[in-house]
């Protein structure tokens, strides 16, 4: 069994969909608006398509430039506007985090280069690196990185390796981050 996923354009024509079963990841009710769609294939046959959103606060849509995700055989993970979501794609139940900062990019761990989804994945928001079990839920929350972007480049030793971008554009600074405890090295 093979699974993939692909963003689809909003603006997309349903010819593909039609048929497939449409589930909302909405964990905020009436607070959130539909930002995007992801279509799950398996076997290269349309399976699922999950519509996501995002919160909606006091008028402004809380959302980012950046949404992405990594999959296995059971289970999706994503990250949208402020929040990460993990999908079960055997019952389509999903569980949502908040992630209190704009969501930035995914990494699984222990490889951050894997395009699969381990039980464990570190989120970089836009000053903060967060790991998270997909079973658990977040495990810790680092301390500031960046005020305008974190990227982690490697996990080595233990340790969580990356960049944080501290005087935009292009003042970006290394940081290193105990693997365990999220603490600064």
């Amino acid at each position: 069994m093979t699974l993939e996923a692909a963003y689809l354009e909003q603006s997309t024509p349903g010819h593909e969909t039609e048929e497939v079963k449409v589930i909302d990841l909405n964990p905020f009710n009436l607070d959130g608006e539909k930002d995007r769609r992801l279509l799950i294939r398996k076997n290269g046959e349309p399976v699922l398509l999950l519509q996501l959103y995002i919160r909606a606060d006091d008028g402004w849509l809380i959302g980012s430039a950046f949404s992405e995700f990594l999959l296995n055989d059971t289970h999706m993970a994503i990250i949208c506007g402020d929040h990460f979501h993990i999908f079960d794609l055997v019952t389509h139940s999903f569980r949502s985090h908040p992630l209190g900062d704009y969501a930035g990019h995914i990494y699984s761990v222990p490889d951050v280069n894997s395009v699969r989804l381990h039980e464990r994945i570190l989120v970089a928001t836009y000053a903060h690196v967060l790991l998270i079990d997909i079973h658990a839920g977040i495990v810790w929350k680092s301390n500031r990185c960046a005020i305008d972007g974190v990227v982690v480049s490697s996990i080595e030793n233990d340790m969580v390796l990356g960049q944080g971008e501290w005087d935009p554009p292009g003042g970006w600074r290394p940081f290193k981050l105990n693997l365990r405890t999220g603490l600064p090295i």
